[in-house]
């Protein structure tokens, strides 16, 4: 019960919450400064949540316009303070900001955030029930910005700043920032307040962008004296000065997540995860031991999402728990926040086959080494889950034995399935149970995983196992590991694509169709081994390198193409085609 002690002091704030709550209160707005920039990177998504969440109703965003028309949040413009890039907002393409790390320079627990369009803010800003204050930094984006919001329905949720005149003039009703309201410096008195009121304006006082940012004694005092809003850059020291601290919201979702259903639960570990900086890992650490497994893995879930990232060893209490849904859940957190492959070896003689199928899941992705000794048994394991995460850690720990022994595995696991298969169709293929829809589920899950595994690797051997599962003919339950092998193969046949060329002529068209569109997808280095094809007297591989060459924009193939057209009746129309397809895309022939 390790939550016990934050759980209780987050119950007692509430309670004294409560009591001070017990005469109505005025509601004072919390208007917060570029999102929650002193929690989460400022401009994110990340961070505009993280403001909803702290309790703001009003959030300013900064609009700026890409090269190619895009309208993102970004305050300064230059990319190097807030993004790993270079240069300007408006001297990049969209397609390239989205690629930048915008949360890195804020520290390494905020990697991988980035840059946002303009409506998935008004998307996030309308779920989270907020309105915002756009800074337009860019002038003559107005007309964009109305569309967008009159597409996402927030026209009457928002307020404008910045270069927005011509929004004004496209939007008479469009309403400036400070209209009607003043905005006043700390220490402002409640006579003042007064006569600002009696003047028929709102009052904001301003804690931002100044020496008393923190000061909340002072934010207080600009309660008391009646203002209608304070503006923030610290959300969390704002929503307790205007009597709606974050703590009693915490102390609320602990207690949903102590009792009720299961879903509502999950539901509130899940909220409580998205609040950036408090102290919750004790309670998560304390959920993950619980009896329900929606929680457990819930609690697991928040322990990896939670910042900063949560320390590997608070999860040794729960690696030795009698639950086994405790144990496979922190093997699959463990594994998530990439604690060394040492960390799960203990874990591959679990006698529970989730423990077992979770550790050598986490052992597929993190660095370390597992040896053949403890991998190989378990890719023979009776547990089919087991046998496929097995293929997955062995191809990443021990490539060169996964190679030769995962292809064999997969032709077992083929075997039992094509048996359970053609006692299906002797049945007379009649609707099937669920107990062996779960049987066949788990053959194809498996079959799945060890798909996964031989693509994994590198080599000819690897490249053998898959073409010969693309190129297999027949219907079966395996049938979908043909499909995953023909994709792999997109990106290796280049060195010998001649397995390809040929399964042009099989004569199931399943695989056929299968090589014909791997050798499009290929690229141009496969097109003088499909050139050569053109001169097949296999009519039907003529046909399909022709329009192979047309789709492949293979020039070095008109001339041929030509005399098909004036000598192959049956494939004139089509050589025609290709002709055109390929001058088509090559202007300048």
């Amino acid at each position: 019960m390790k939550r016990i002690s934050i759980l209780l002091l987050l119950l007692i704030l509430s309670a004294m919450a409560a009591r001070a709550a017990s005469v109505p209160e005025r509601r004072v707005e919390l208007l917060c400064h570029r999102t929650a920039n002193e929690d989460v990177p400022e401009n994110t998504l990340e961070s505009l949540q993280q403001a909803a969440l702290l309790g703001c109703d009003v959030v300013e965003i900064d609009l700026r316009r890409t090269l190619d028309g895009k309208i993102v949040l970004n305050h300064d413009g230059a990319l190097e303070r807030l993004t790993d890039g270079v240069g300007d907002v408006e001297t990049s393409y969209y397609d390239d900001l989205r690629l930048r790390d915008a949360g890195g320079w804020m520290g390494e627990r905020f990697e991988g955030l980035r840059v946002p369009l303009f409506e998935d803010a008004l998307r996030m800003a309308r779920q989270r029930n907020i309105r915002l204050i756009l800074d337009i930094k860019d002038q003559g984006i107005g007309a964009e910005a109305l569309e967008i919001l009159r597409r996402e329905g927030m026209l009457q949720r928002v307020q404008f700043n910045g270069e927005w005149s011509d929004v004004k003039r496209l939007d008479p009703q469009a309403t400036d920032a400070g209209a009607g309201t003043a905005w006043v410096q700390p220490g402002v008195t409640a006579e003042q307040v007064e006569a600002f009121h009696r003047a028929g304006k709102l009052v904001v006082a301003n804690f931002s962008a100044n020496e008393y940012e923190m000061d909340i004694a002072a934010m207080k005092a600009a309660v008391a004296a009646g203002v209608d809003g304070i503006n923030v850059d610290f959300p969390r020291l704002g929503a307790d000065a205007v009597g709606r601290p974050v703590a009693r919201k915490l102390a609320a979702l602990s207690a949903e997540a102590e009792a009720g259903t299961s879903s509502s639960r999950a539901e509130a570990i899940l909220e409580l995860s998205q609040y950036r900086g408090f102290a919750l890992q004790a309670e998560f650490t304390g959920w993950l031991d619980d009896s329900d497994d929606h929680v457990s893995r819930a609690a697991a879930v928040a322990l990896v999402t939670a910042r900063p990232r949560t320390p590997l060893s608070a999860f040794s209490e729960a690696l030795q728990s009698r639950n086994a849904d405790t144990r496979a859940n922190a093997a699959w957190a463990l594994g998530m926040l990439g604690a060394p492959a040492a960390t799960f070896l203990p874990l591959l003689h679990d006698k529970s086959s989730q423990v077992l199928m979770e550790s050598l899941l986490a052992l597929s992705h993190v660095s370390g080494e597992a040896g053949p000794q403890e991998l190989l048994p378990l890719l023979r394991n009776a547990d089919s889950s087991v046998r496929g995460a097995a293929a997955l850690a062995l191809a990443r720990h021990q490539p060169a034995l996964a190679a030769r022994t995962i292809p064999e595995q997969l032709q077992v696991e083929m075997k039992t399935a094509r048996i359970a298969y053609e006692e299906y169709v002797r049945r007379g293929k009649p609707q099937l149970t669920p107990a062996e829809i779960q049987t066949i589920m788990g053959y194809y899950r498996c079959q799945m995983e060890m798909m996964r595994a031989i693509s994994m690797l590198k080599g000819p051997e690897a490249t053998r196992a898959l073409e010969e599962q693309a190129f297999r003919p027949g219907d079966d339950f395996s049938q979908m590991n043909g499909v995953v092998a023909a994709f792999q193969l997109w990106d290796r046949i280049a060195a010998d694509p001649g397995p390809a060329v040929r399964a042009l002529s099989a004569s199931d068209v399943k695989v056929a169709d299968k090589a014909e569109w791997m050798l499009v997808q290929a690229g141009p280095e496969v097109l003088s081994a499909v050139r050569r094809a053109l001169d097949s007297e296999n009519q039907t591989v003529r046909t399909r390198a022709i329009r192979i060459v047309a789709w492949g924009g293979d020039t070095g193939s008109l001339d041929k193409l030509k005399h098909i057209r004036e000598t192959d009746p049956e494939n004139a129309g089509l050589a025609n085609w290709a002709i055109e397809k390929i001058e088509s895309l090559h202007p300048a022939l």
